[in-house]
């Protein structure tokens, strides 16, 4: 029991003097309460600036696939034979109006031999439009897949440095939503998902060569070959001065101009504008001077296209001239198709003669 109360007494001896030190506490703290406090002026806390959010980035548009670039290609100077360079397959021959399998219209209008012409190429992608000698023929025979076809002309480019620009079915340029300007020998009746074709090119210090070989839908046994040598427009002919269209005309009562129009078409292609401002100055120089335009085709087309060509041209020409100040009642307009021609049209230089403009005096 003395063990007990010890401990007890302990125990109290801690509370007791804690609570003497608070009664001794409490009087400064209340003393601390009553005395008056001078007020401090705080500061207002400054709101912080505004964050400016930046802009989101636009996100730019993907760039359309770029398919192929003619500049890329390795030049290379192989040795190469004549235009247009590539033979047929063996067992193939060039179609004439003789073989069942070729139409006449083919023979006429899509098979050619061109010193200067234009044909588009599908790389895959997009048009190459490419400007130049061009040969397309149509290969008759048998024994060849289409495949056998391509893979010989890719091997034989291939083989003198060139490259292979795009091999495939045409439904690919049909999905692109693409259109040439001339079609030829393809896409007839819109059937390009039957039809396919392989473009190589060959690079070389002077020129590009580009090669299709091309078959149609309705045609499994023959292929078509066009060849274009890339090149700039032989310049054959150059702007006849006022002073000789008027000389020609008192001479002969009619002069020849070689004005370039878009191909198969009544357009004048920008080059055309100087010939036009010399017949503009003959007929200011000679206010009296009354003429007849009139069109001149080759035979290639149609007799009755090749008349409407070139009644076209001979009022796109007028047009031209009044639209510059000239009276339309000092000029005619008409055209003669192919049935002038001054020479025969057995050549590509003949030909290029008989496409003509001429002035005729009133």
């Amino acid at each position: 029991m003395t063990f007990i109360r010890f401990s007890r007494a302990v125990l109290l001896s801690p509370l007791l003097l804690i609570a003497a030190c608070s009664s001794d506490k409490k009087p400064d703290a209340q003393a601390a309460a009553a005395t008056p406090v001078a007020p401090v002026a705080v500061a207002p806390t400054p709101k912080p600036a505004p964050v400016e959010t930046p802009a989101a980035a636009e996100t730019p548009a993907p760039a359309a696939p770029a398919g192929f670039d003619p500049s890329t290609v390795p030049v290379v100077s192989p040795k190469l034979g004549a235009f247009p360079y590539f033979t047929l397959l063996d067992n193939y021959h060039k179609g004439t109006i003789k073989d069942s399998e070729v139409r006449s219209e083919e023979v006429k209008d899509l098979m050619k031999d061109a010193a200067f012409d234009r044909y588009e190429f599908f790389d895959g992608v997009k048009i190459i439009p490419v400007e130049g000698r061009l040969a397309t023929i149509k290969a008759v025979g048998n024994g060849a897949s289409f495949f056998q076809v391509q893979k010989t002309y890719e091997k034989l480019v291939h083989d003198l440095g060139g490259v292979t620009v795009w091999e495939g079915n045409m439904e690919k340029f049909k999905d692109a939503k693409l259109n040439f300007d001339e079609r030829r020998h393809r896409g007839r009746y819109n059937m390009w998902n039957s039809e396919k074709a392989g473009v190589y090119m060959l690079r070389t210090p002077d020129k590009e060569i580009w090669v299709e070989p091309y078959q149609i839908y309705d045609d499994h046994e023959n292929y078509w070959l066009t060849v274009v040598e890339k090149k700039a427009l032989p310049m054959q002919a150059s702007v006849l001065p006022a002073a000789e269209m008027k000389k020609a005309l008192d001479a002969t009562g009619h002069v020849a101009l070689y004005l370039n129009f878009d191909t198969d078409q009544a357009t004048l292609k920008p080059d055309a504008q100087a010939t036009i401002a010399q017949i503009i100055a003959l007929l200011a120089q000679n206010p009296d001077l009354k003429l007849a335009v009139q069109g001149h085709t080759d035979n290639a087309g149609t007799p009755a296209h090749n008349q409407e060509l070139s009644e076209a041209r001979a009022r796109t020409v007028v047009a031209n001239l009044t639209a510059q100040g000239i009276a339309a009642d000092r000029l005619q307009a008409s055209g003669f198709g192919q049935t002038k021609p001054l020479v025969d049209n057995s050549t590509e230089p003949n030909k290029a003669k008989n496409r003509r403009v001429e002035l005729v005096k009133l």
